[in-house]
């Protein structure tokens, strides 16, 4: 092909896709857009729409981003997540200059390091939506149901289950002024990337982290699944299998010694999903998550 010719194709596919971005106001990943700057599913890196939302008078857009309890409205920052515990999020986006005639975002939230996933579960309704990603990958996007006056927006955040290991959130804004087309806006030039710490579990702050392993994980149709943990004191532990909600599926009660010891684990029942494997005894306790596939 003609380096000129392909030169100007993706040029103009660069331009679709930020026409697209807030031109589309019921949110650029419902239309199959992507551009939180996050690590890319395929790989890569997810752009952004500021090489084309740039022409504005708004500025860039300043991001703020806070959590509260579910229900309550006491929203803060936060550095360290507790597994499993649902939380409302709010992004505020603001403005430098002249003020924007409407709003919109998009976040997602996954793993750190190598390989990052959608961590934990988003949900929303009103004026913010949870979209998918590019099919089987497995992302979602909580992003502006249509552009808005507000701006401030807000969704739900179910934490993932323990042993999921720190999360990163990617977060974008954009300042339009509702004419058609990509001229006029301003929108992100880079995400606000959030970094949460995994904290412990509720009631379980005070626990002693054994050190153990789960193999093979993941779990494959068929395969025994079987615990290894170093023991540091001799009692009576409490074996159990939950799902992410918290629902016991299986436990068993045995007598420890110190020192290493090996466990099957009962997961002829469990179906493909993810689930929290637990071992403890008093302050003593293992906790990592199984996926069986």
């Amino acid at each position: 092909m003609n380096k000129n010719i392909y030169t100007y194709l993706l040029l103009a596919g660069g331009l679709l896709a930020c026409v697209t971005f807030l031109g589309n106001s019921r949110g650029a990943a419902s239309a199959g857009n992507y551009y939180t700057g996050a690590p890319s599913a395929a790989g890569g890196t997810e752009g952004t729409c500021s090489t084309c939302h740039r022409s504005g008078s708004f500025g860039e857009p300043s991001l703020e981003l806070l959590f509260a309890d579910a229900g309550s409205d006491d929203f803060a920052a936060l550095t360290a997540y507790e597994p499993g515990k649902e939380y409302q999020v709010k992004l505020a986006v603001g403005y430098m200059s002249d003020a924007p005639a409407g709003y919109g975002f998009q976040t997602q939230i996954l793993t750190s390091g190598a390989n990052p996933t959608t961590a934990g579960t988003l949900t929303a309704s009103g004026p913010v939506r949870i979209s998918n990603g590019p099919n089987g990958s497995g992302r979602r996007y909580a992003e502006q149901s249509q552009i808005s006056n507000d701006s401030s927006f807000v969704f739900s955040w179910t934490a993932p289950d323990a042993g999921t290991g720190a999360v990163d959130i990617y977060s974008v804004g954009n300042l339009v002024n509702r004419a058609q087309g990509m001229g006029g806006d301003n929108g992100s030039s880079s995400p606000l990337i959030t970094a949460l710490a995994e904290g412990q579990p509720s009631g379980v702050n005070n626990l002693v982290r054994l050190s153990g392993a789960l193999f093979p994980n993941p779990l494959r149709p068929g395969q025994a699944a079987t615990l290894r943990v170093d023991v540091l004191r001799s009692g009576d532990y409490q074996l159990q299998v939950t799902d992410l909600a918290g629902r016991i599926l299986t436990r068993s009660d045995q007598y420890l010694a110190t020192g290493s010891q090996t466990l099957n684990l009962n997961v002829a029942s469990l179906v493909p999903g993810v689930y929290v494997v637990s071992l403890q005894s008093g302050a003593d306790a293992f906790v990592q998550r199984l996926v069986v596939e």
